[in-house]
């Protein structure tokens, strides 16, 4: 015996209130008698505490209850028989928040659901669950997939997205952390620029350029990172932890070309930066410049010294919007 549910849409994406179909589907050799079939839709936010931020103790029994913002309960079928053989069910569903308002903990209300974001600290996600009712002394039969929720865009959601980008600068001056000496001697200078506020739907997208450095480089990277903001008490657990890292060049690239930045956003580890007062979902970007000190010219000698010193980096803060 097996359940499963196909859903209508292959990328299971849905935007409020669209109807959520598909199909339930039952394949069994015998005859089946079951007390009902259920279908569940349930929207969670699972909050989690970083050891690193609280400490040990206080995330491993300090925990933060789940918030629910959606649960609907559809019957598709009555008790009976199941004959054996394939039996198809067709059901539809809307999405939308029940009640049309959700109370989340220390915010205010919400009159949307969030977009489907899977992180490190806090978790949105959405079922879909099928229960074959066996009786009190049979297990019952059940079928879970995850489906995607999307914002529907707005006219004020179209409006904040207008071309935003920043420029930067990077030199040893710059840096916070200790470098080798032949890096901070010898100097280095990158210039560029890159979008602070990106669309979701759109790809990021900046340039810079090497104009000189002493050293050789190794390599530049582009890092994306989250920064996810957890109540707990009185104050906020704030926890950073990189998404992808793309590599912009590989190797010492010429001074003074022009390098663009061009960088794909993924679909389940992002979503629109937001607060909701019990937790909060930002984004940042890291330039990262790894040199090669092991080949320079002025400095023959590489002393084990941790990685840090060999890497230049500047973080800018990166929002995102669905329009």
């Amino acid at each position: 015996m097996a359940v499963e549910l196909r859903l209508s849409r292959l990328d299971r994406v849905y935007r409020p209130p669209d109807v959520l179909e598909g199909t339930v589907v039952i394949t069994t050799p015998n005859t089946l008698t079951h007390q009902g079939i259920r279908l569940t839709a349930v929207g969670t936010i699972m909050l989690q505490l970083s050891a690193r931020s609280v400490g040990v103790f206080e995330a491993l029994y300090n925990t933060v209850k789940p918030i629910q913002l959606m649960s609907k309960t559809l019957d598709i079928s009555p008790a009976g028989k199941i004959l054996p053989g394939v039996l198809e069910l067709p059901f539809h569903l809307s999405i939308d928040v029940p009640n049309g308002i959700v109370i989340v903990p220390n915010g205010a209300p919400i009159e949307t659901l969030f977009e489907t974001y899977h992180g490190a600290y806090v978790n949105i996600q959405y079922l879909l669950t099928v229960d074959v009712i066996r009786g009190y002394l049979q297990k019952s039969l059940s079928a879970t997939t995850e489906f995607i929720i999307e914002s529907r865009p707005g006219r004020f959601q179209r409006s904040l997205v207008v071309p935003e980008s920043v420029n930067f600068y990077i030199t040893q001056d710059t840096q916070k952390h200790a470098l080798l000496p032949v890096i901070r001697s010898g100097g280095f200078r990158v210039t560029g620029r890159i979008a602070t506020q990106c669309s979701l739907t759109e790809p990021l997208m900046g340039e810079l350029i090497v104009e000189k450095s002493a050293v050789p480089i190794y390599s530049i990277d582009v890092q994306l990172f989250r920064v996810e903001s957890v109540a707990a008490g009185d104050r906020m657990a704030t926890e950073s932890s990189e998404i992808q890292s793309t590599q912009i060049a590989d190797g010492d690239v010429c001074r003074g070309v022009k390098l663009p930045i061009y960088i794909i956003l993924p679909r389940l580890c992002t979503c629109p930066t937001l607060s909701a007062g019990a937790f909060s979902l930002e984004f940042e970007l890291s330039i990262v410049i790894t040199f090669d000190a092991g080949f320079s010219k002025n400095y023959t000698h590489v002393e084990p010294v941790a990685s840090k010193q060999l890497v230049a980096l500047e973080s800018i803060p990166l929002r995102l919007v669905r329009a």
